[in-house]
């Protein structure tokens, strides 16, 4: 297919920066879009962060203390069945932070879509400039 454009340079030139503008335009709406569902997801992990911690510590601290007593019961000193359950409540403490700082981590709240659009955009700006 055969395309003659006859229009002068110069509307060529202005219609391309204009189209240009309106691509930039688009892209950083993209972008806020994108960026304010990022920060949606990370207020949301930190959300249920602070709620699961609220819920969990009453019964972490039940459960701590049913294991404490079956320790006792299985005939272990009352220091040392404190202890296993202590380092009990300490490791679930920690699996939780590690999972939710994991939804905080950069790579989860990174714009990939608009990232991956610029990088199109600017591909195919480099591909028609040759």
């Amino acid at each position: 297919m055969s395309f003659s454009d006859q229009r002068p340079v110069a509307e060529l030139v202005s219609d391309a920066v204009n189209q240009f503008t309106k691509l930039i335009r688009n892209e950083m709406a993209i972008a806020r879009t994108e960026l304010a569902a990022k920060a949606t997801e990370a207020v949301l992990g930190v959300g249920l962060i602070l709620g699961g911690g609220l819920l969990l510590i009453p019964a972490m601290v039940l459960l701590l203390m049913a294991l404490a007593a079956w320790l006792r019961e299985l005939g272990l000193a009352t220091s040392v069945a404190n202890l296993i359950a202590g380092v009990v409540g300490l490791l679930a403490a920690g699996a939780l932070a590690y999972f939710g700082k994991a939804k905080l981590s950069p790579e989860n709240l990174k714009p990939k879509h608009t990232i991956n659009e610029i990088e199109r955009d600017i591909s195919a700006v480099k591909g028609t400039s040759r």
